[in-house]
């Protein structure tokens, strides 16, 4: 038996019409989308970083209207930890409860290691929604 949906989804709420060939198409406009890889700073030498914030700053400069955002890069095993948990708890073999706990265990260590990490995704706004438009900016971008 399907679960009726209560309320919008994730998509409606934040106002996504559809998948585009660059994008997104929100509203009017069509938002592309480029993710950017972090260095770790705390390696490099006081030059590089000047260098690198010098770089950051040429990029921010020449698209004025660029937006940042930074999201966690963590993924998320809590549907599959519960599944874990409930065939342990189902589970008669001794030798498979074992190997069902390692998994678990093993999905614990992977978000702990992933919590810290991030990513920064730069979002152009496209008002024009023709594709050839949309393209340009984006290899403009």
């Amino acid at each position: 038996m399907k679960k009726r949906r209560k309320g919008k989804s994730t998509q409606d709420l934040i106002g996504i019409k559809t998948f585009t060939k660059n994008g997104l198409k929100v509203g009017k406009e069509e938002l592309i989308f480029y993710m950017v890889q972090p260095t770790n700073i705390s390696v490099l030498s006081h030059t590089n970083i000047e260098i690198k914030v010098c770089h950051l700053m040429m990029v921010l400069s020449a698209v004025p209207d660029i937006e940042i955002t930074c999201t966690d890069s963590c993924e998320c095993f809590d549907t599959n930890k519960s599944y874990i948990k409930s065939r342990i708890e189902d589970e008669h073999n001794e030798k498979v409860r074992k190997i069902l706990a390692k998994d678990l265990d093993f999905l614990d260590s992977i978000q702990a290691e992933t919590s810290t990490a991030r990513q920064f995704l730069f979002i152009a706004r496209c008002k024009s929604t023709k594709s050839e438009n949309v393209l340009q900016k984006a290899n403009r971008v």
